[in-house]
């Protein structure tokens, strides 16, 4: 139990629809709740002002201390009286109410050897989640929401509802918990500040009681917080996810970025870096890290092979571009597996579909590695044709045999699943969106050799991933380490693969769809300014998180930059649709990267890691780090900022749309 001591009051908030309803904490009755109240304790007083619109009500709670208060946390509840398993979305922390299989296992969890097939199904660490096991419960942070909201859609009564709350205040962070029982109504309950029983992190859950404190209030003192309800028809859960994505860009921030340098010298840092430290000449072949922080000196995608390899290609030196050349033809002339797809790794000493595993679980063998890397080989070529440059005609036939796996996969399957045995192509467990990262290369590898068939399993993919993930608020299965959970670089995949799919059909049905996965990206992609420590490692830098790309509902922490893309995807979302929302998403992204570049001088947070060098974690929330803290690791986010720099202009103008953009945030 917790020593601290909470105040209660309650609310009743009656919009035009009546769905909200009277809910009382610890038999605290007020028979007038609008206007002024106090406790019986006596220790508490307050008003609460409702302002009504036709689809929404907005309370503004004031809480005044009666007499001096330590350590004290103030708790808001509220009953909404939609069904207790709609789908509830709390933006980059929980989709569908994390209601997924669950298998407890320490990070790096590992697939299952038993009950897994083509068909799923979905698994999950041990995360927050709305299920029977975690008594239908979440409590929150409210800087783990990538938006200052969350979201339910009642699919029976087919209603959105979003509660916008303050991520900070004078009390400090905002606490949002989410009750779900069956056959009652949603409890959302809001607590001033965040005071929760236990934390996760990591795979893990440790006790929250010693690191999270109450406020203290002096007498008079008040608090004043805003929650607005909004309450609308909804006919399917993407409308309810725009309506968040709205909510998102709303809340767009503004502070100034501080620790930036320019495009060109955050480039040649970085290729310096990979030349300096992440070159294998014996091989022929850039690491995918460090050689002092990587097991597997090469993987052909999900966070190297294909995007170094094509990031070198784009270089303005021709040394790096040769090295590119060589590492495509390492790959291409030994890293073909029986199947036809490429294999995952190569270990320093033979080629292998997956790395290591633990006792009882299967091996992984991610689907996304080769198409990462097919995706690579098609955008190189594309360069080396436009510099009239020669192709190798084995790097076709490598290209050519990935892509037609592909397509036997998905002729068999319908999809390309989770993870496939690189033998025979079989899907040795399915029911993922990682196989989106197939229909842009599926796409490209159309343009590029004009084979149909190509053409055919994009669309079937694009069709089976938008039906099966989208369409239910979620993509999943998309990193290495996360199992199947529910995560942003997946959705990113499908995104970019729905754009390049318009852009040859130029069918409206695929533009749809495609914005309806930028909404959902939209959700994993930090819209407000963060408050990071200014004693904390990155607040000493004085970085601003905004923009930061969420990762997924496992590992609980910001990235600077898409794994590993450069957001251009978003920016031709925009070129197609016009809508501003794209436009400021991909800029915020490409600011937010370079500051997180390690300079000369910046030892005290990077310790011995080389000039750039990009750590993934950008921490705004507890969650694998504190709140400001970072771990001292070369990561994808060096390829992501180096794709950034090179596939989008330092300054965006569109004269059409009358808007601009400036990708470039260094004031030099």
């Amino acid at each position: 139990m917790h020593h601290y001591k909470t105040m209660h009051s309650s609310l009743v908030s009656p919009l035009a629809t009546s769905i909200f309803h009277r809910h009382s904490v610890l038999e605290i009755n007020q028979p007038n709740p609008l206007g002024e109240w106090s406790t019986p304790s006596g220790y508490l007083a307050g008003s609460i002002a409702e302002e009504q619109a036709p689809d929404r009500s907005t309370y503004k709670l004031e809480i005044r201390a009666e007499k001096e208060l330590s350590d004290v946390q103030i708790r808001q509840s509220f009953s909404i009286d939609l069904d207790w398993k709609s789908y509830v979305i709390a933006p980059g922390a929980m989709y569908d109410g994390n209601r997924f299989v669950v298998s407890p296992q320490p990070y790096c969890p590992y697939l299952l050897t038993e009950g897994v097939s083509p068909e799923g199904p979905i698994v999950q660490a041990d995360i927050p989640r709305l299920s029977s096991d975690t008594s239908y419960y979440v409590e929150y942070a409210a800087n783990a929401l990538t938006i200052p909201a969350i979201g339910i859609y009642d699919p029976l009564k087919q209603l959105g509802c979003t509660i916008r709350l303050p991520i900070y205040g004078d009390w400090g962070v905002t606490g949002v918990n989410i009750k779900t029982l069956p056959g009652r109504s949603i409890e959302i309950e809001i607590t001033l500040p965040v005071r929760r029983e236990k934390r996760y992190r990591f795979c893990d859950w440790i006790s929250a009681e010693d690191t999270e404190s109450g406020v203290s209030l002096l007498a008079g003192q008040r608090l004043v917080c805003p929650l607005t309800f909004e309450v609308f028809a909804a006919p399917n859960v993407s409308s309810l996810v725009k309506r968040l994505a709205d909510i998102g860009f709303a809340s767009l921030g503004s502070q100034p970025r501080v620790n930036c340098i320019t495009f060109e010298a955050a480039a040649e840092s970085i290729e310096r870096k990979y030349d300096d430290n992440n070159w294998d000449e014996a091989h022929g072949f850039y690491w995918s890290g460090l050689k002092s922080q990587t097991p597997y000196p090469l993987q052909t995608g999900w966070v190297g092979g294909g995007a170094a390899f094509y990031a070198m290609t784009l270089s303005s030196d021709s040394k790096r571009r040769a090295r590119a050349r060589r590492m495509i033809d390492f790959i291409c002339r030994g890293g073909i597996s029986p199947s036809g797809y490429f294999h995952g790794m190569f270990d320093g000493k033979e080629w292998r579909s997956f790395g290591v595993k633990r006792s009882g679980c299967r091996a992984f063998s991610l689907i996304r590695r080769p198409m990462d890397c097919t995706l690579g080989l098609l955008k190189s070529f594309a360069v080396f044709r436009e510099r009239d440059e020669s192709i190798e005609e084995v790097w076709h036939q490598a290209a050519r045999s990935n892509l037609n796996a592909a397509v036997a996969t998905v002729e068999k399957f319908g999809h390309l699943g989770y993870t496939v045995d690189f033998d025979t192509g079989d899907i040795l467990w399915g029911d993922s969106t990682c196989g989106a990262f197939g229909i842009e290369p599926l796409v490209r590898g159309y343009s590029y050799f004009g084979d149909a068939k190509y053409l055919q399993a994009a669309r079937k993919l694009a069709e089976f991933y938008v039906g099966r993930f989208l369409h239910k608020g979620y993509t999943c299965g998309g990193v290495g380490d996360a199992l199947m959970a529910v995560d942003s670089e997946s959705c990113y995949a499908l995104l970019s693969g729905l754009v390049h799919l318009h852009e040859i059909t130029h069918e409206d049905q695929h533009l749809e769809w495609a914005r309806e996965a930028g909404y959902l990206f939209a959700t994993w992609v930090l819209w407000y300014d963060a408050d990071l420590p200014a004693s904390s490692p990155l607040g000493s830098l004085g970085i601003q998180a905004r923009g930061a790309v969420f990762a997924n509902t496992q590992n609980s922490h910001g990235a600077p930059g898409i794994c590993v893309a450069s957001g251009a995807a978003l920016l031709m979302l925009f070129e197609q649709t016009g809508e501003e929302i794209f436009l400021r998403m991909v800029e915020n992204i490409a600011q937010c990267i370079p500051q997180m570049i390690v300079k000369e001088g910046q030892e005290h947070v990077w310790g011995e890691l080389p000039p750039g060098s990009i750590s993934e974690r950008l921490m705004s929330m507890d969650g694998m780090e504190r709140c400001g803290a970072t771990a001292r690791l070369s990561t994808f986010a060096e390829l992501s900022l180096l794709l950034t720099v090179r596939e989008l202009p330092k300054v965006y103008r569109s004269a059409d749309k009358g808007m601009e953009a400036f990708f470039d945030a260094s004031p030099d």
